[in-house]
């Protein structure tokens, strides 16, 4: 089966790492940092979600917004970014408007880039 991997760009490795892996529960798989002076370009997961984030310039536009499908258990994920007390985001947690029997969380990277979860609830 393809696979789609979104390359989300960044500004700033400290902060990258503090949002996606610090407070999302992201972890790295690989980078390139070993190589100096050049731009990070890394790959992330989270159980099946892929990211790529990457310092690169013309390696996709900031404030992207992308959604996560099938999120199973967006609530209990929810409690626990809002237990982290993260200082820069605390997503609400909703029923989609466009269908009642799911729910929305956002979250907002330091880089203007939107993840969309959602999850299908009876």
């Amino acid at each position: 089966m393809s696979q789609v991997i979104p390359i989300i760009r960044i500004f700033d490795y400290n902060k990258a790492i503090e949002f996606y892996i610090g407070w999302l529960g992201f972890h790295v798989d690989w980078d390139n940092r070993h190589h100096k002076n050049i731009p990070v370009f890394m790959q992330l997961s989270l159980r099946d979600i892929v990211l790529h984030l990457s310092e690169h310039h013309g390696d996709g536009s900031p404030g992207v917004r992308f959604t996560i499908r099938g999120f199973d258990g967006l609530r209990e994920y929810h409690q626990l970014l809002i237990d982290k007390n993260y200082t820069y985001n605390r997503p609400s947690l909703d029923v989609s408007y466009w269908n009642p029997k799911e729910i929305e969380m956002t979250a907002i990277d330091p880089f203007g880039n939107r993840l969309h979860f959602t999850e299908a609830v009876l």
